[in-house]
């Protein structure tokens, strides 16, 4: 897989040194959907390391992540917590996707309706912090699904509808605990 390092705008006035190369993050820029739930899974895992953090969310901001409407969004509390970069990352698309955090009780699956433009590439990625997995489709209008289902362990569903439709994206806890998630749709 081809990945690519974020890039920091490395201007003469505040130099290159002061970025730890430890800090670097990279995503695979073919899959900005799973890259971004990628991104907030790991932020998630930082709270603790506010640069760490505060680059994870400047990745996200630059890749144009927005959260879906009426989802809880987690970033306004992670981002009093970190300390962000002092140069802008590079910007990604944009329209970026939209994301969603949430949480599954064991056995229990969400089931999320979603428009899908005819003719465009539509992304849909999940993943877990820790090491959580759960079960993940897509489904078209006919409920067959649109990619295999899997493990959403850092998975993501890429597809070109052929008419602009409605699909159903299928989030299950098939173990014993109760299990994070983010949810990209782009």
């Amino acid at each position: 897989m081809k990945r690519v390092a974020l890039m920091l705008a490395c201007l003469a006035a505040n130099g290159c040194a002061t970025h730890s190369p430890d800090l670097a993050i990279a995503y695979d820029p073919a899959q900005p959907a799973a890259a971004v739930a990628l991104l907030l899974a790991q932020a998630d895992s930082v709270q603790n390391d506010p640069e760490r953090l505060g680059l994870l969310l400047a990745t996200i901001d630059g890749l144009g992540a927005r959260p879906a409407p009426d989802a809880a969004d987690p970033i306004p509390a992670w981002r009093s917590r970190a300390v962000m970069p002092q140069t802008p990352p590079f910007r990604g698309r944009v329209l970026g996707p939209a994301y969603k955090a949430g949480m599954l009780d064991p056995g229990k699956s969400v089931r999320l309706p979603q428009l899908f433009d005819g003719g465009r590439a539509a992304r849909v990625a999940v993943a877990t912090p820790g090491k959580a997995g759960l079960d993940f489709t897509v489904l078209d209008g006919e409920a067959k699904p649109v990619c295999p289902p899997g493990n959403a362990r850092n998975r993501q569903c890429t597809w070109t509808p052929l008419y602009s439709a409605r699909f159903e994206i299928v989030v299950t806890n098939p173990s014993s605990n109760a299990a994070g998630y983010y949810l990209v749709i782009d």
